[in-house]
């Protein structure tokens, strides 16, 4: 209430109306002077109020529509935002494929996007947004600008299931690119949690140690040569063969890799089983 009488239009409008008060008690005494005064005064008022009334305010009508307004803006604003790290992201997926396509000129490429994760899997297969519509089929390679991740080991039309490099079920002759001891990559139960693969299949006088990269051989049709696997993170001895292996941790997080891309065509691409076709002719 005390804010109502504060504001200084209501205390012209107040000082106004009790002047032509006493004007009109006056006047009742008959004086013309004072009549004149108070029709002066009460005309005055009038503009007084409507001056007050109208200036620096807005109906009802008209803050709605222009609340409206500040909402569309605001709206409006948001969606460019998104709009600008939706293409920023885009950009640097379509930066990482142009490596990896001007590394390597033999390589047919599909970028692909991972939808689900199969949580029930021990070794973190994955499903992704091609298929064979897509030209990708069983037995395709899946990596990213950081090495192997995996392969198809199913397609339908419109996705894939991809099992990674830290299952068994995964098996690529590689060797390391210091000492080029061979062996084969396969996942194992030991590791996969921790997000590490392993290079069995080695030879006993092998000169591999730590912080040896390990990349694919080729051989075998499956795998492009080249492809980085990993690094050695510890060398190891089967406690039931006393064969050595090389425990290997890829630069990619298999667990929470997220774009990837499907190498649908490579250099000697299933060239084993060509040669074995061509034999048997």
């Amino acid at each position: 209430m005390l804010e109502f009488f504060s504001d200084k239009k209501v205390k012209i409008i107040s000082i106004t109306i009790a002047v032509v008060i006493v004007f009109m008690i006056m006047g009742a005494a008959g004086s013309p002077i004072l009549s004149s005064g108070v029709n002066f005064l009460t005309k005055g008022l009038s503009q007084v109020s409507a001056s007050a009334a109208g200036e620096g305010e807005k109906t009802y009508d008209e803050l709605l529509e222009e609340n409206k307004a500040l909402k569309k803006e605001s709206a409006d604003l948001r969606t460019q935002l998104v709009d600008y790290y939706d293409i920023k992201e885009e950009n640097a997926r379509l930066w990482k494929y142009y490596k990896i396509k001007k590394e390597n000129a033999d390589y047919e490429i599909m970028p692909a996007s991972v939808i689900r994760r199969d949580a029930s899997q021990d070794f973190y297969s994955f499903s992704i947004d091609v298929g064979t519509s897509n030209g990708v089929h069983n037995q395709d390679p899946v990596i990213t600008d950081q090495g192997l991740i995996g392969f198809i080991s199913s397609a339908n039309a419109v996705s894939s299931k991809v099992t990674t490099i830290l299952s068994p079920d995964l098996q690529a002759g590689a060797y390391d690119k210091r000492t080029e001891d061979s062996g084969i990559v396969g996942g194992s139960a030991l590791y996969a949690d921790d997000n590490k693969t392993t290079l069995t299949k080695i030879d006993a006088n092998a000169k591999i140690k730590k912080g040896d990269i390990i990349t694919t051989s080729g051989i075998g049709g499956i795998y492009p040569e080249n492809l980085i696997v990993g690094k050695v993170t510890d060398i190891n001895y089967d406690k039931y063969d006393a064969t050595k292996y090389a425990v290997v941790t890829p630069y990619e997080n298999i667990k929470k890799v997220t774009d990837v891309v499907v190498l649908t065509d490579f250099k000697n691409k299933g060239e084993i089983k060509r040669i074995s076709e061509k034999e048997k002719n």
